[in-house]
């Protein structure tokens, strides 16, 4: 088993957890400025800092680590080499982040487009019947207020009315926490 290996036939204990805010005491900074100067970016290397030692800290938490601060540097190398792998195009995202996405965000946007239609559909067939005819005729017709007043015989204030009754139970049932 060579020094930077992880040992698992005990479990992290308290001192161990120490020891990783000790190394961060000791490294951080060192690793940082590495990282810094290898990325040319201060935001992405301390995000690699930060990523490198969650590392270690869930290599405790799944057994003992001999030589922990090999391991450390190990951690970073992999990561870089990770990150050089990684096409320039594609955004990083962390990595209880990225476990937790089930779809892509664009599939999302499609998912919730389609939730939203169903709950536009819903709100319409439930509108009353005159002011969902009056809804129709105006919105999907596209038949103006004056046509609509002719066509049903009644003012145009009233068309307006159930346009304005028709759009505020629609919001309120697309947007029910307003």
């Amino acid at each position: 088993m060579s020094k930077t290996t992880v040992q698992t036939d005990r479990p992290a204990n308290g001192q161990e957890q120490s020891n990783v805010e000790e190394i961060y005491r000791d490294e951080a900074h060192r690793l940082a400025r590495y990282l810094r100067w290898r990325l040319r970016s201060a935001d992405d290397a301390n995000d690699l800092v930060q990523e490198a030692f969650e590392r270690l800290a869930r290599s405790f938490v799944r057994g003992r680590v001999l030589d922990p601060r090999a391991y450390l540097r190990r951690i970073v190398r992999n990561l870089l080499i990770d990150r050089s792998r990684r096409p320039a195009s594609q955004p990083h995202l962390p990595i209880e982040v990225a476990e937790s996405l089930s779809v892509a965000p664009e599939q999302s946007y499609a998912i919730e487009a389609a939730d939203m239609i169903m709950l536009f559909r819903q709100a319409v067939a439930s509108l009353p019947p005159r002011t969902r005819e009056v809804f129709t005729l105006h919105r999907l017709e596209e038949i103006s207020y004056r046509d609509i007043a002719q066509q049903l015989g009644i003012s145009i204030r009233t068309v307006e009315w159930h346009i304005a009754a028709a759009l505020e139970h629609i919001d309120k049932a697309i947007h029910p926490d307003d």
